[in-house]
């Protein structure tokens, strides 16, 4: 049976043969939707009966003559210094996205930032962005952000809130009373000292650290019990020549993935090192790491820390070592060969090898500590020296609620956090705050939490708002905003100062304090504190030569006490809660940019589904959509079911960040909250929990899924070798019949006469071994080129208008298989099916090599997208209204915004193409490789794409086109792409030393 099932596949239904697959992707342009979905189009109109009625010539005649959207514009009365109209300026600053707080290049027009880039000078995210730190952009223009600060959520002002805030403050502490603060675990150096500040003139005041994933406290924690030191390594990806992964997304959502995508990417270049680190992964539920990992073994959550163990067991046997405590383990049920395989690979490279470990279980992090100990990686692959250090007195949330509910705490402080949505205590909260006389939240939004708070204090966001960041000892990167604070809002930061009767604006505390503490260490001799400012805040970034201090050792006297609760439940289902690459824990979910962005796995758009392994799902006779009830301990939630390959037959999987109510007008309503259902303990919130009931309720719910209307049609759109193979044969893989390495000589026969380019011939090169799928690059293009979201309902007509997206294949198994990702855009065809169908000439060749769509030439045919072979067009259904003035602010002036019923597509980012030679020719210079980058190359932390001219031979995208492992699409088409794909190379282990 298995040679009748296709190599690559992209879903369950296509593996099987379904021919419900076949007819859906045929239906190009549905007008249906898929049954029990209630839909109300933008336009009562429908444009396919107007063709139907009028007839096609009519209708391109009344539309050609239609004239676009008047927009009128207001000229400067007086115009800064600083600003040129048409030109951008750049501001280096550091990402507020999540912890890992990356350095970044606000691009701003006019004054408005409408682009996020990633700083190439900054030494830990090295230029690349994440697709939360791409779309912060359009939630500084959110509009259900809070724009005044408010009194039991109706309007004051700064002056009466700041009253009654220190007054409320002066009376818990004159009567002994408890202050708290809860905050997150990394918020920056300059904003730590402001909480210090607080402390101090508050002596009953004490820090709740708060983290909804609860990651960050899990490793501190452990190595607390292993080193004595509460911090979180410097993981060092690159340095690992094999690399075991129990649980830890590093390349999607754990601790800093940028950082790590980057390392790890140098570190399996194969083709540059003639070695590749080895990577196996150990996980319940396919992540974004898991597809990327040459060995993958799913395991039940509950088996992760058993095997871990087993595994430092067969370390501690090849070191010599005794280690009493592992006893306490129960028995894995991985299988032992495989934990021997792990074993042997990473012995043989001990010292450089590197074991890391996911989730909130702390026990599974000691684990961890005790491998990368036995195998003397400190020091080279874990640094603590070089860590995160965290707050060592800080109270846990469970020990805030305790002293709440006995009435010992006068007033409660939510700096920035939401347990009322992110915690299953959430509702114990609401009834305790009640009993609080002082509650104050300074969130960006009147969120689950704030509505629950007295006062709220809204912070600015990290565009608008100065501070600075520690993500590596010794490497301090600043923050500064590109634009003023849009609404009425003010820097936390500015709001712990006035409360502590030491008023002070952010910069000059910023400024102040780094003068004192960070010029005397960074400062060149001779230097005076102005110019290293100015320096440093032009840069964004600084690093420290005496950061370095001595990291503490390894201690086996606590590992009985870490591990004593490990259990091996025996249980029917087990939930497992995980954040998606973006919505994360759920803060930026009110964003529609990550909303539409299909998750890289599930390929699932707005909202959470129940994940469930294809052989349980046939067990239980449940298809995709079907709704199930998750229940535990008397809660529960309803979703509908998403069959997804590489899950644990006993696993059941809920991604956190939905079910939002007070978010705003695009998450509200989105999906279900998995947080309630998390487990307790001894105190601590656990996101895998065992024994959970599931139960069908007999309901249907469409699912809004991508690439499910393409096929291969059996056709090898990926390739990939082993990596021995390789190294014998730089062509391995990609010895396919008709197909050729380099790919852009002209098929011997054609039609075609062929272009000549005198000038320049713009192509991208894709390096599949690069590429993890995190798709930061679809929503930079978003960004970039004013693409809009379409909403739920457009795509599930398949209708989502993104001018690239990242194609997923599996190959093998359904229980555990291969994986490819594919970035896809316009191909950019010498021979472009497209331009020979279009009845008026709306989509040409320019004299540089691009397919160039002419908008106002379009009438809509749909011709060139229905002879598009690889399906990378999007015609544009409705007109897409930007009514809020202020969130129209985000569209990129450089870029026109479209009107229905024109197609469009990947451009390769012409207007950057065009400023980058107008900036060339005023500086009176020919154009460098590297000085036009298109928004996806620009943004991808792997590094996977390259733009460049083909006739330049030193250009590094010509030549990677005339590599070994260079293929293009549809070779025996003859379309002949401009994008080349370089070979997906794996490590395996099949017949390689590495």
């Amino acid at each position: 049976m298995s040679d009748t099932l296709p190599k690559y596949w992209q879903s369950l239904a296509e593996r099987a043969g379904d021919p419900g697959v076949l007819e859906q992707a045929r239906n190009e342009f549905a007008e249906e939707l898929p049954v029990g979905t209630a839909f109300a189009p933008p336009d009562a109109s429908s444009r396919r009966d107007f063709f139907k009625m009028m007839g096609l010539s009519a209708t391109a005649a009344l539309v050609a003559c239609n004239r676009a959207p008047v927009q009128k514009v207001i000229p400067y009365v007086a115009r800064p210094d600083e600003v040129t109209p048409g030109l951008a300026l750049w501001y280096a600053s550091t990402c507020g996205g999540c912890s890992a707080q990356c350095g970044l290049l606000l691009k701003t027009r006019d004054g408005r930032p409408i682009k996020v880039e990633g700083n190439d000078e900054h030494p830990v995210s090295r230029g690349g962005v994440c697709a939360v730190g791409q779309a912060s952009v359009l939630s500084l223009y959110d509009a259900s952000r809070a724009r005044f600060p408010a009194l039991s959520c109706k309007r004051t002002t700064w002056a009466a809130l700041d009253a009654g805030v220190t007054e409320g403050l002066r009376k818990a502490s004159e009567e002994g009373r408890a202050i708290r603060v809860v905050l997150p675990w990394v918020m920056g150096p300059t904003a730590e000292a402001a909480v210090r500040r607080f402390l101090t003139a508050y002596p009953t005041a004490r820090t709740v650290r708060y983290e909804p994933l609860g990651e960050l406290a899990a490793i501190g924690d452990a190595y607390r019990v292993t080193h004595g030191a509460r911090v979180v390594p410097d993981y060092r990806f690159d340095q690992a020549k094999v690399i075991v992964s129990f649980g830890a997304d590093f390349l999607g959502t754990w601790v800093s993935p940028v950082a790590f995508t980057r390392q790890y990417v140098e570190g399996r270049d194969a083709a540059g090192k003639r070695e590749m680190a080895r990577h196996f992964q150990v996980e319940p539920v396919m992540t974004l790491t898991g597809a990327a990992a040459d060995r993958r073994f799913p395991v039940a959550p509950s088996d992760l820390a058993p095997a871990l163990g087993a595994l430092v067991r067969k370390l501690a046997v090849k070191a010599g070592r005794t280690v009493p405590a592992l006893a306490l383990l129960p028995p894995p049920t991985l299988a032992e060969s495989s934990i021997e395989e792990m074993a042997d690979a990473l012995w043989a490279q001990r010292g450089h090898a590197l074991v890391v470990c996911g989730g909130d279980d702390v026990a599974s992090q000691v684990l961890a500590s005790t491998a990368n100990a036995l195998l003397g990686n400190e020091g080279t692959t874990v640094s603590l020296a070089d860590g995160l250090a965290l707050d060592v007195d800080a109270l846990s949330y469970g020990e805030l609620l305790a002293e709440v509910s006995a009435g010992a705490v006068g007033a409660v402080l939510f700096l920035g956090v939401n347990p009322a949505y992110t915690d299953p205590r959430g509702a114990e909260l609401e009834a305790l705050l009640k009993g609080v006389p002082l509650t104050v939240a300074t969130n960006d939004r009147l969120d689950e939490t704030a509505t629950l708070a007295r006062y709220h204090a809204p912070d600015s966001t990290a565009l608008e708002s100065w501070g600075d960041a520690e993500p590596r000892r010794g490497v301090l990167s600043l923050r500064q905003p590109a634009v003023a604070p849009l609404h009425e809002t003010r820097s936390v930061v500015e709001s712990l100062l006035t409360w502590a009767g030491a008023a002070r604006s952010h910069y000059d505390f910023l400024r102040s304090r780094w003068e004192a503490e960070v010029f005397p260490k960074a400062g060149a001799a001779g230097q005076d504190f102005g110019a290293f400012w100015d320096d440093a805040v032009r840069r964004g970034v600084v690093t420290l030569s005496s950061a370095t201090v001595e990291a503490p050792a390894f201690r086996e006297d606590g590992l009985a006490k870490a591990l004593a609760g490990v259990a091996h439940p025996s249980v029917e289902w087990e939930l497992v809660l995980y954040p998606t690459v973006a919505v994360r824990d759920g803060a930026p979910a009110n964003n529609a940019w990550l909303q539409e962005v299909a998750d890289p796995i599930t390929k699932a758009t707005w909202g959470n589904q129940a994940l469930i392994a294809p052989a349980r799902a046939k067990a239980l006779g449940l298809e995709d959509g079907a709704v199930v009830r998750v229940a535990v301990g008397g809660r529960s939630v309803s979703l509908p079911v998403l069959v997804q390959a590489g899950v644990h037959p006993s696993v059941i999987a809920v991604a956190v960040g939905y079910g939002r109510t007070k978010a705003g007008a695009v998450a509200d309503g989105i999906g279900a909250n998995g947080y309630p259902l998390a487990a307790l303990v001894e105190g601590r919130v656990r996101r895998a929990v065992p024994g959970v009931a599931v139960e069908a309720t007999g309901e249907k719910q469409p699912l809004a899924l991508t690439q499910t209307y393409h096929r291969l049609e059996g056709r090898p759109h990926v390739r990939e070798a082993e990596l021995a193979a390789f190294l014998a044969n730089p062509r391995a893989g990609n010895e396919v019949e008709g197909g050729h390495g380099g790919g852009n000589d002209k098929h011997p026969l054609s039609i075609w006469s062929g272009h000549e380019y005198k000038g320049h011939r713009w192509a991208l090169a894709v390096d599949l071994s690069a590429c993890t799928g995190c798709s930061a690059c679809v929503v930079s293009c978003q960004a970039e080129n004013n693409i809009p979201s379409v909403g739920r309902d457009e795509v599930l007509r398949g209708r989502e208008m993104h001018w690239m997206r990242v194609d997923r294949y599996y190959q093998g198994d359904e229980a555990n298989p291969q994986v490819v990702h594919q970035p896809l855009m316009c191909q950019h065809c010498e021979n472009a099916p497209c331009e020979t169908v279009c009845p008026v000439l709306a989509t040409v060749h320019s004299t540089e090599g691009l397919n160039q769509q002419v908008y106002n030439r379009c009438v809509g045919t749909r011709y060139c997208a229905n002879n598009c072979p690889t399906k990378v067009r999007r015609f544009n259904w409705f007109d897409y209204k930007h009514d809020d003035p202020l969130e129209r602010m985000v569209l990129n002036p450089d870029v026109v915004v479209r009107s229905r019923g024109v197609m469009e597509k990947c451009s390769m980012c012409v207007q950057r193409v065009q400023e980058a030679k107008a900036t060339a020719k005023r500086e009176g210079r020919p154009l460098k490789d590297g000085d036009a980058q298109t928004a996806c190359q620009q943004s991808c932390p792997a590094k996977a794409i390259h733009f460049g001219d083909l006739n330049d031979p030193a250009s590094t995208v010509a030549k990677l086109s005339k590599d070994g492992r260079a293929f293009r699409l549809l070779e025996e088409l003859n379309i002949g792409s401009s994008i080349t794909y370089l070979t997906k190379i794996r490590n395996t282990g099949s017949g390689s030393g590495t």
